[in-house]
């Protein structure tokens, strides 16, 4: 415990903090600030569509660490358009620049959030591209934290990805993210031999952004050694090209680095000069973590100058370090404070942060310690695979005899499969036929059904023209009555006229008789021959309906399915419409209907 105690304590906070700005070079070069505006300016102007979606994005890289509320703007408005238009690779990646911006922001819950989420649409997607990203992303979230395991786990993840598709940028960038987190565990050696071996990828690829950030951590690495004038040289030309470069928040990270090396060197001045143009880059792009450790570290300067403002600083710092949720830099911040009373002599106030920083760095040691088993579980679980591996290669021997035997079968596997192949080919052509015979055969039904339906049609025709004929013929029975009963009025005028002659009269009551027996019988039986051939089960049915029917009930029911008036009715039969009325109650009733609107539509039916 006591060691780890003092690799804590010998552990600054510009190790957490040159972790937190290694991410930057990846945003590849910057353009000027003109071609953004007039980038801005395009944006305002495009439809709603992916390659809005694309330039969104860019933006939001663009100013993620500058103007994070300005970048989260442009990614929330990208992630509106590609949700909009279901275009996932927008989406998945909207979501991840956002988790980047809340990282700079120091909300690192949030950072965790949105890259999990758009981790879950890349692994859909399968998105080897961005998927490297993401784990590194990851893998700075855990480091920040001091949860070196799971960031190393990420980062060899990403170097996994990376490896697979080829990705040198992702993969030099993992390979110095593992460096870095063996320098926050300090072991420099072993983080140098990652260093170089990224700085070798990042001068193939030519990436002058991540050059410098390599730089940067080997002078990191001969500091942690104690060699502080190579530490110097390097972190000296890590800035000289961020300054070419011109990115504000690395350039502050180099002088924020040179700035504890000229502490350590005595250049009590110097290092004050160069912490104040970090601070001020950090206040510039609102880098709360970044203002708090630059604060600490000019403290630390002008307490050794003997300045009364040090104190003051540091202590504003703590509070401000309060606010961040990173128990480390709270646990930094005291212990800044501490040598910096015991500095002044003022050993009360020392050990009491002493003593604060001691009861954070106990519960960190708690992490530390479970985070340092899980390691050795995964060493031992590595170990054993090892052996595991061993044993295979003792089998290989054995292995090879087998795979001969299974060669074999897998022929006969093939001979069976391209057998089996050849009978569904088989099935399949007969199958075809029979599906093209009843298809015919379905084409066939369908005809018929058609001949069926016109054959139909034609009945329906026919027995409409039989109704009409019917129909004529009842009109021509009315003539016909209507001229016998002028007739017979006359006859009967004439009869009274010939009172005088008993004989004439009884020879006129004889015709007039004969004309209305004769004359109705015979035309009523043309109409009911004509009526049974068109209709031929409309008596019998109506019977079965109700079998007590009179004639006159019959004759009435057969008119009325002619959809024949009262009246037209009454003039055929040669009754009165009343009587017709009677009939036509007396027929209602004994077929059972309620209204006598229902009747004629009743016996058309039938």
């Amino acid at each position: 415990m006591k060691k780890l105690t003092q690799n804590r304590q010998n552990l600054t906070f510009f190790t957490i903090f040159l972790m937190i700005v290694t991410l930057l070079f990846t945003h590849g070069m910057a353009q000027a600030a003109d071609d953004f505006t007039e980038m801005e300016q395009k944006v305002r102007e495009m439809a709603d569509d992916t390659a809005k979606v694309h330039l969104l994005i860019k933006l939001g890289e663009h100013y993620c660490s500058v103007e994070n509320d300005k970048a989260l703007m442009y990614l929330q408005e990208a992630f509106t358009i590609a949700t909009s238009l279901n275009y996932k690779p927008g989406i998945a990646r909207s979501l991840l620049w956002q988790g980047r911006v809340y990282y700079y922001k120091d909300e690192y819950p949030l950072s965790d959030k949105y890259l999990d989420k758009a981790k879950i649409i890349l692994e859909e997607i399968k998105d080897k591209d961005d998927l490297p990203f993401y784990y590194f992303a990851k893998g700075v979230n855990f480091n920040i934290r001091g949860d070196y395991i799971h960031a190393l786990e990420m980062y060899k993840k990403s170097i996994s990805i990376s490896e697979e598709t080829g990705n040198e940028k992702w993969l030099s960038t993992s390979y110095l993210s593992i460096g870095i987190v063996l320098l926050n565990r300090q072991e420099p050696r072993k983080a140098l031999k990652y260093f170089r071996e990224a700085l070798e990828m990042k001068k193939q690829i030519d990436d002058r952004y991540g050059m410098a950030t390599i730089y940067s951590s080997i002078g990191r690495a001969y500091d942690q050694l104690g060699k502080l004038d190579s530490a110097y040289y390097y972190t000296d030309k890590g800035l000289k090209i961020r300054e070419q470069l011109t990115p504000e928040r690395l350039v502050a990270s180099s002088l924020y680095a040179l700035s504890g090396i000229l502490i350590k060197k005595g250049q009590y001045a110097e290092a004050e000069k160069q912490i104040k143009k970090a601070l001020d880059i950090f206040t510039k792009v609102k880098d709360d973590t970044g203002i708090i450790i630059s604060n600490l570290r000019l403290a630390v300067a002008e307490n050794r100058e003997r300045k009364p403002e040090a104190i003051p600083r540091a202590e504003n710092a703590l509070k401000m370090a309060k606010t961040i949720d990173n128990p480390n830099l709270v646990s930094y911040a005291y212990k800044k404070l501490s040598e910096m009373y015991a500095f002044n002599n003022d050993y009360k106030n020392s050990y009491d942060c002493l003593l604060k920083h001691k009861n954070l760095q106990d519960s960190l040691f708690t992490a530390e310690k479970e985070r340092t088993l899980a390691e050795m579980e995964t060493k031992f679980q590595s170990e054993k695979k090892d052996k595991d591996i061993a044993l295979l290669k003792e089998k290989t021997i054995v292995e090879r005899n087998r795979n001969i035997m299974l060669i074999i079968l897998l022929v006969v596997f093939l001979i069976v499969i391209f057998l089996l192949i050849v009978m569904f080919r088989y099935k399949s052509t007969a199958f075809n036929r029979q599906q093209k015979l009843l298809e015919q055969e379905k084409v066939i039904h369908e005809q018929e059904n058609q001949i069926a339906e016109k054959e139909k049609q034609l009945l329906r025709e026919q027995l409409e023209s039989k109704n009409r004929e019917l129909a004529s013929k009842a009109l021509e029975m009315i003539r016909v009555n209507e001229t016998i009963s002028e007739i017979i009025e006359k006859l009967e005028e004439f009869n009274s006229a010939a009172d005088a002659d008993p004989k004439m009269v009884k020879n006129i009551e004889s015709i007039i008789h004969d004309l209305e027996i004769h004359t109705k019988q015979n035309i009523w039986n043309e109409f009911d021959k004509i009526f049974k051939n068109i209709h031929s089960g409309f008596y019998a049915r109506l019977l079965e309906i109700c079998s007590d029917l009179t004639s006159t009930e019959i004759k009435t029911a057969a008119l009325l399915k002619l959809n024949l008036t009262t009246k037209e009715i009454a003039a055929i039969t040669f009754k009165s419409e009343g009587s017709i009325r009677t009939t036509r109650h007396r027929l209602r009733k004994k077929l059972g209907l309620t209204g006598d609107d229902n009747l004629v539509p009743f016996l058309m039916q039938i």
